[in-house]
């Protein structure tokens, strides 16, 4: 799963908790789901490493995620989403309350960074 912190000059704010200062994706339906509406930055998220976005990435990620809010406060509390592949069809649950606190948790990150000059770090594993 990824999760993501704010870095300033290279460190977590000293009034930031280590675990409860970041975000991240609560189970792989929710990442696989949300992941696309986070890749904005100069290069995709990489799931399995580290990514940075600088300040011109987290600007663009709090204006997409700002607009998308609107999109998922008209959605149901909950909906399937069922992936087609050669490999067969996967469905899923969606909810909405977790996918709002997912985006507002990032857009306070976002301000935070813009405002103190920092950085996202997105980390996968």
């Amino acid at each position: 799963m990824i999760d993501w912190k704010v870095i300033v000059n290279g460190q977590l704010p000293s009034d930031w908790s280590r675990d409860r200062g970041g975000c991240w994706f609560p189970d792989f339906d929710t990442q696989n789901f949300l992941l696309p509406h986070f890749n904005v930055g100069d290069k995709p998220i990489d799931e399995y490493g580290k990514t940075v976005f600088d300040a011109a990435a987290v600007s663009r990620l709090g204006r997409h995620l700002s607009e998308y809010r609107g999109h998922v406060e008209a959605r149901p509390t909950s909906w399937s989403i069922t992936e087609r592949s050669t490999r067969g069809d996967v469905s899923y649950v969606i909810d909405r309350e977790t996918v709002l606190a997912i985006i507002d948790k990032t857009l306070s990150m976002v301000k935070y960074a813009l405002s103190e000059g920092g950085e996202l770090i997105f980390y996968g594993d």
